[in-house]
């Protein structure tokens, strides 16, 4: 039987009303298991609701997954075990080990493929955000591994530095997991959270082109020449041993897809990156119908998509080191949103 253990370890802080999930990949009308300004995490994080998704896993329908966000299905890489194994690995009680801090939306970045305009907190968010971390701060010190923020940039938040700075976890052995746009880690940022390095400290950063000009329109916000100095920065840690692993991150999209072959390679022989990741555009929050059709080349029906399917050939996507979220998969079919002028005029005319 499929295994997925994100179910069973995976606690998604994903938004500053204190809505938690157990996996940021499943369907949003029914991923929410609890609130953490009402709910003890323990509580949300073992209730029959959390474990009625759980049984998706037993029953193998995995029916409230979704299958263009989540790369074990698109790739379909998840563990094979026996029914007897399962068996042995449910428990009458589940901790969260991994826990992605994704409730703070501030970022210095506005990327169509996240975003619309620069994130304003509303009325009472400074509130809100200190709300959750006194809820889920013992969760920290038990955790195996942290991630910060999957909505925001955390160095671009001084809430988020704070939480960093401030962080004095008790177990030695614990990962964590940096997710950056790459233009606020510089030295004076690290300066304040580089006692972080005596634990396993990871990066992602997504630069999503080294092209400039491409850049200046993806990352819309970005700096690319700050980037570039803090890449070279990050390498420089690498290479020191204060950062134990950095990842490379492109979105594919129509205006980049065809740098990916120069992306990767330049990843590797310019820079101490340890491995790239590769990850299709996807239809978050509040992107319209059209943005969205015209950037996922993964569409069949986008005019881009064969010049995709060729680029998806080429050696440098072979390496063992590169991960491609959708591996060869594609996406659903989609004609382009638009209503037909003409035939309208033509109605009219009658």
């Amino acid at each position: 039987m499929k295994y997925c253990d994100r179910m069973h370890n995976y606690l998604y802080v994903g938004h500053y009303s204190g809505n938690i999930c157990i996996c940021p990949w499943m369907n949003p009308n029914n991923a929410v298991i609890g609130n953490l300004m009402r709910d003890k995490v323990e509580d949300a994080y073992n209730s029959d609701y959390a474990n009625y998704l759980r049984s998706t896993i037993e029953d193998q329908t995995f029916k409230f997954c979704r299958h263009e966000a989540c790369p074990h299905l698109q790739r379909n890489d998840l563990k094979d075990i026996s029914p007897e194994e399962y068996e042995n690995r449910k428990q009458k009680s589940y901790y969260p080990e991994v826990i992605n801090l994704a409730y703070d939306y501030v970022c210095n970045q506005y990327c169509e493929t996240c975003r619309g305009s620069v994130f304003v907190p509303p009325a009472g968010y400074a509130k809100q955000l200190s709300s959750i971390r006194d809820k889920i701060a013992p969760c920290l010190d038990t955790a195996k591994m942290i991630t910060a923020s999957g909505h925001g940039d955390p160095f671009a938040s001084e809430y988020m530095m704070g939480v960093l700075e401030n962080l004095r976890p008790i177990n030695a052995e614990l990962i964590i997991l940096l997710e950056t746009n790459g233009v606020f880690f510089d030295e004076a940022h690290w300066e304040r959270i580089k006692h972080l390095s005596k634990f396993n400290l990871r990066v992602v950063v997504t630069i999503n082109s080294f092209d400039e000009y491409t850049y200046r329109h993806i990352s819309r916000g970005g700096n690319y020449v700050k980037v570039m100095h803090n890449i070279d920065f990050m390498s420089m840690l690498k290479e020191n041993n204060s950062l134990t692993w950095i990842t490379n991150a492109l979105v594919i999209q129509d205006r980049n897809f065809r740098e990916i072959p120069s992306f990767i390679k330049r990843s590797f022989d310019n820079y101490a990156f340890n491995d790239v990741i590769l990850k299709p555009v996807y239809k978050w929050r509040n992107m319209d119908d059209k943005t969205y059709w015209f950037k996922d080349v993964l569409n069949p029906l986008h005019p881009y998509h064969q010049e995709y399917l060729e680029i998806l050939n080429d050696s440098a996507l072979k390496d063992p080191h590169v991960y491609n979220f959708a591996g060869n998969t594609v996406h659903e079919a989609r004609p382009f949103p638009y209503e037909r002028q003409a035939d309208s005029d033509e109605c009219a005319m009658k």
